[in-house]
């Protein structure tokens, strides 16, 4: 299999576009018998054009999900929009909100986000690559954003979808991934704000590494969310 150039790439957007490129023996395959977006020739190349073609978010295809000092992930089998959020020794936060932080961890893959997707399997993965995690006190949340599962619902009974956010709750599970070690937690996602932390520790215990979030504070961005009308958490 062969990278695209500049040329082939002129060349493939022409096929695409304007005219069939060295005749009609061209054919373009998607996920048939190689992973993402190809092009093969006549004498049976393939060319990647994965620069031109997205696979859609829809549970069909496995994310592939980085690792390193730390992985978190989390999983659930519903079409709401649940948010992970992992708040690092400084304070900084990791969510869909804020993908990256000072201290190296990233959102890598985000799942039905603003309900755009309906993805039933989805995957968050929130890591910090190898030989950038800092040594302190994680704490990881799971929070339901959108419940993207009453949308229909809410165009034609609010009344309905009211009493049916007032009693969602998402199962999920998350799983921790910290210096080689995996632990797995099982949890339910209600509409109550951040619910139930999972603090871990990376690296030897201090008095002066504790992740401080305050007595009543609770972690913040500046991601603004739609509720379709539901009551405001």
């Amino acid at each position: 299999m062969k990278q695209i150039g500049a040329t082939a790439l002129k060349t493939i957007l022409l096929f695409l576009g304007l005219s069939l490129w060295e005749a009609s023996t061209t054919s373009v395959l998607a996920q048939i018998d190689h992973s993402g977006c190809y092009i093969q020739d006549r004498n049976g190349e393939f060319y990647d054009l994965s620069v031109l073609c997205t696979i859609p978010n829809d549970g069909n295809v496995a994310p592939v999900l980085q690792t390193g000092d730390v992985q978190v992930t989390l999983r659930w089998n519903t079409s709401d929009d649940l948010d992970l959020i992992v708040v690092d020794p400084a304070g900084s936060i990791v969510d869909f909100g804020s993908p990256t932080s000072p201290s190296g961890g990233q959102l890598d893959v985000d799942a039905n986000g603003f309900c755009q997707t309906q993805n039933f399997s989805p995957v968050e993965n929130i890591f910090w690559p190898t030989g950038s995690a800092p040594d302190g006190e994680y704490l990881a949340y799971v929070t339901l954003a959108i419940p993207c599962s009453l949308e229909d619902l809410a165009s034609n009974d609010i009344n309905a979808a009211n009493i049916a956010y007032e009693n969602l709750a998402v199962p999920y599970t998350l799983t921790i991934l910290n210096d080689g070690v995996t632990t797995t937690y099982e949890g339910m996602s209600k509409p109550e704000g951040l619910g139930v932390d999972y603090p871990f520790q990376v690296g030897p215990v201090t008095g002066s590494n504790e992740t401080d979030l305050g007595t009543d504070e609770a972690p913040k961005d500046d991601l603004e969310l739609p509720n379709f009308g539901l009551p405001e958490l």
